[in-house]
């Protein structure tokens, strides 16, 4: 007989249906209110469970190991009335539910693997005697109690002698020693506890329940964090050929004995070519690769984390869209030659990195593909640099990905994705893989308004200084035999806290404007992490995302505010 797993739902709208999974058709079980949720709860009517609230895992052992999972769920999944806050092993007999007055199941197994014992049964209540009354009670003000309200000492004393009448003995009064401490706690006002905890003891009364610890909030997120591998181009939209620098030979001069360019100092075989445009120094860019030229585009990898079950995914701007961000030119590319039109070859100089070779001008570091206001229209040639005609306008340029391949954590296979939405504002963008299976999502927690300096934050995702991991495969494809070594992603988790909140914008008076290059950022206290880690979800600490991790210069380390991210989830209207 197939092994199965036995719900019997016991409250609310389904109580006594019964659900059976047998084992080996599972390898897991999604319960929420999704549609795709193997065990499903009714959308309105069951609104204490979350989309995706819980997860049963099957590792199918001998006997079977059964665990159950709360995916960051807002009301909490309680196995025998306790929250849970990391993967719990399910017994026959176990009660679960879906926040504190949520639906509940018993869970069983059957037939019940050897030597389990049964659960302790509950004893029937007798009919014939009415459940115990609760005294009428009166609604409390919300204000501090009266000084006379509680036990007096009259009556206090009046307790004690009809105790010692009755009882003759010391425990009685013993007892009303506890109500007497009882009475008095209940006269303590939220105020007063304050004081005597000082507002830091107070707070933790009432947040110190809800935090969750770093390993868990690691536990219940690394599903929900992807490694991204990115390779993209920058094409001209009217021919479809991919854009590319022009490079000139570093050389004395030609057969004629005109002036090439030429830097002894430099270092390099070719130098690439800029020109004035405006008072901007743009790089001469081309669709003829026949003439020396370096093609605009490069590969890199980042980070990203899961916000909807169907595979939605938030990353960085400079991640998954990479011509909307500043180039990152050669390493060695020191040097450049810079053309003015219109002009004698003659006056033509050479650029250096860092160096500002005109008036309000300088070497092109914060150049942004998308933005080029020069394409080169027909061949370079370096004697003749008077008239260079341009050709953009409108939509000449556009950027496009060769390969966006996504990867779960502990995963090997790639996903491929695409690129979604990408936001006009802020370094962030939202990417999309399909996969006929539900994904296990990140809460979210936009929170800019209330966020101050000393909030938690801890950053999940990939930076390139992790060393890396590797599976080697070996291909059963008779067709494509041999091995090849994958990359298998785990997430490093870094702790710290939120060190300062940037208002990019704002008017806090009349005569006062606040501006920041930075944007709305909030700068992070946590410099063990770096490259790779762009666009890692920053988490507070329940484990929701409250930014997108974006920067660092090695010592602090910057995330975009989480509502750029929602911004970019749904249609908001900007006038009405």
């Amino acid at each position: 007989m197939d092994t199965r797993i036995v719900l019997r739902h016991t409250n609310l709208g389904r109580e006594n249906q019964v659900q059976e999974f047998p084992l080996s058709h599972f390898k897991q079980i999604t319960i929420g209110r999704d549609p795709t949720c193997e065990i499903r709860y009714d959308a309105d009517r069951d609104d204490l469970v979350s989309r995706q609230h819980a997860r049963i895992n099957i590792n199918k052992t001998d006997p079977p190991e059964i665990e159950i999972t709360d995916l960051n769920s807002r009301n909490g999944t309680y196995v025998n009335k306790r929250r849970i806050a990391s993967p719990t092993r399910l017994s026959p007999g176990d009660l679960v539910q879906f926040g504190a007055a949520g639906p509940e199941f018993q869970f069983n197994i059957d037939p019940p693997p050897a030597g389990t014992m049964r659960p302790t049964r509950m004893a029937d209540l007798n009919p014939n005697i009415p459940p115990t009354r609760l005294p009428p009670t009166r609604e409390e003000p919300s204000g501090p109690s009266p000084m006379g309200a509680g036990v007096g000492r009259n009556t206090v004393e009046t307790m004690l002698a009809q105790s010692r009448k009755r009882t003759g003995g010391w425990i009685v009064v013993a007892a009303v020693c506890v109500v007497i401490l009882i009475a008095g706690a209940a006269l303590v006002t939220p105020k007063t506890r304050a004081l005597i905890l000082g507002q830091s003891g107070a707070a933790s009364l009432v947040a110190g329940s809800t935090s969750l610890s770093p390993k868990d909030i690691a536990a219940n997120s690394t599903d929900s964090v992807v490694y991204i591998e990115v390779g993209w181009k920058l094409i001209d939209t009217e021919s479809g050929h991919q854009i590319s620098q022009v490079y000139t030979p570093n050389e004395y001069s030609d057969a004629k004995g005109k002036m090439r360019a030429h830097i002894p100092q430099a270092g390099q075989i070719s130098l690439p070519v800029f020109v004035v445009v405006g008072d901007q120094i743009e790089p001469m860019l081309t669709t003829n690769t026949e003439a020396g030229s370096h093609a605009i585009g490069g590969r890199h990898s980042g980070s990203g984390f899961v916000v909807s079950s169907d595979g939605f995914i938030l990353t960085n701007r400079h991640v998954a869209a990479t011509w909307n961000t500043s180039y990152h030119w050669l390493p060695d590319d020191h040097y450049g030659l810079l053309i003015q039109l219109g002009v004698d070859p003659a006056t033509n100089q050479f650029v250096k990195r860092g160096e500002a070779p005109l008036p309000a001008s300088r070497f092109p570091d914060r150049w942004v593909p998308l933005k080029a206001k020069f394409l080169l229209d027909g061949p370079f040639n370096a004697d003749s640099l008077r008239d260079l005609p341009n050709r953009i306008s409108g939509k000449n340029l556009e950027g496009r990905n060769d390969y966006l391949d996504v990867t779960f954590a502990k995963n090997r296979l790639r996903v491929p994705g695409r690129l979604s939405r990408v936001s006009d504002t802020a370094d962030v963008a939202m990417v999309k893989v399909d996969l006929p299976q539900s994904v296990r999502k990140v809460e979210l927690n936009d929170n800019y308004d209330r966020i101050r300096p000393g909030d938690p934050a801890i950053v999940m995702g990939y930076p390139g200084v992790s060393p890396a991991v590797y599976g080697i495969v070996t291909s059963r494809d008779p067709f494509n035999e041999g091995q090849s070594a994958h990359i298998i992603p785990d997430p490093s988790i870094s702790v710290g806290n939120i060190a300062r909140v940037i208002r990019g914008q704002g008017a806090p008076s009349v005569n006062e404007a606040i501006e920041s290059p930075m944007g709305d950022t909030y700068q992070l206290t946590i410099n063990s992490t770096g490259p790779g880690n762009s666009g890692g979800p920053v988490l507070d600490d329940q484990g929701r995302a409250v930014g997108i991790f974006f920067a660092g210069n090695g010592v602090v380390t910057f995330a975009v505010p989480i509502r750029y991210g929602t911004e970019l989830m749904g249609i908001n209207r900007v006038q009405q």
